[in-house]
């Protein structure tokens, strides 16, 4: 079998020539330490990434987030910002830098929008440029998400509780040079519920479920479940599980981490604990943010 190169999630770009793609969790530290459940919840920090139409319910009208990812012999830097201009309307930049091992440097450039159309519903598209560079081997690709977001506090609670549904499309494009292989094109929906117990103590409660329709060997399912402890805004500990259908290529993991926020400074750590067996075993992710 070839070498098994991977490829971080928003970009999940198969090579199947030369190299084949893992559908690996996103770079966002706070995310990932959740099982990778990112369709709902208001981790901002890379949230074109993610899902970007939920940038929309931010309390932050700026962020600035860069994070790192390291798996075995090579690594995955990312660095993205947005910036709420008005009440409805949000600009994100992107870029990263993947599978930096023994001369590959991929690298994409991200630019999203986010439109908030009222209370409750938001949102967003984001274009893709990617640039492959792997030996000898060199492609281009264009791509676009695009998602949608939705919120709504719960009255009738003890505490204030807001409930969230996200969900998007990723990576509808394709290479620019002639090629035979596909962008892998997903598609993916979760829910959240966050609940304050008190001015000091609150929980948040999410689950994902996706699927990857091409190329045809990363095709299957996935699902994610995750929980986050928030205490008075400064310490967030965060446990999650994911679950794939495919040991090489979506394999399953649980994942556990922490952030810390003082003042405007965010950071967070994330580790995934799998099975020796899939190309995840001893992976990290670490996200440093900073607010305005």
């Amino acid at each position: 079998m070839k070498r098994c190169f991977t490829i971080a999630a928003a970009l999940l770009i198969s090579l199947s020539a030369t190299a084949q793609s893992l559908t690996l969790p996103t770079i966002d530290a706070a995310s990932l330490a959740m099982g990778n459940v990112t369709m709902a919840t208001i981790h901002d920090g890379h949230s074109l990434y993610n899902n970007a139409a939920m940038t929309a319910f931010a309390l932050h009208p700026m962020r600035l987030s860069s994070s790192y990812y390291g798996q075995a012999d090579f690594d995955y830097y990312a660095v993205s910002g947005y910036w709420r201009f008005d009440m409805n309307n949000t600009l994100q930049v992107g870029w990263r830098q993947y599978l930096r091992e023994k001369g590959n440097r991929d690298s994409a450039l991200d630019v999203g929008y986010t439109r908030r159309l009222n209370d409750e519903w938001a949102i967003g598209v984001v274009g893709r440029y990617m640039h492959l560079k792997r030996y000898e081997e060199k492609a281009d690709a264009l791509a676009v998400d695009l998602s949608v977001g939705w919120q709504r506090p719960i009255a009738n609670w003890e505490r204030y509780s807001t409930l969230r549904v996200g969900a998007k499309i990723a990576n509808l494009g394709g290479f620019l040079d002639h090629s035979d292989d596909s962008l892998p094109l997903s598609a993916k929906a979760g829910l959240s519920l966050e609940t304050f117990f008190s001015d000091a103590h609150a929980l948040t409660v999410g689950a994902d479920v996706g699927y990857y329709f091409s190329p045809s060997e990363i095709r299957g399912l996935e699902l994610g479940l995750g929980a986050e402890y928030n205490l008075m805004q400064l310490i967030r500990l965060r446990t999650g599980y994911h679950v794939g259908d495919n040991k090489l290529f979506n394999p399953s993991y649980g994942s556990v981490g922490v952030g810390v926020s003082i003042l405007h400074l965010r950071c967070d750590f994330a580790y995934i604990i799998a099975s020796k067996s899939t190309p995840l075993h001893n992976c990290y992710s670490i996200s440093f943010g900073l607010d305005f």
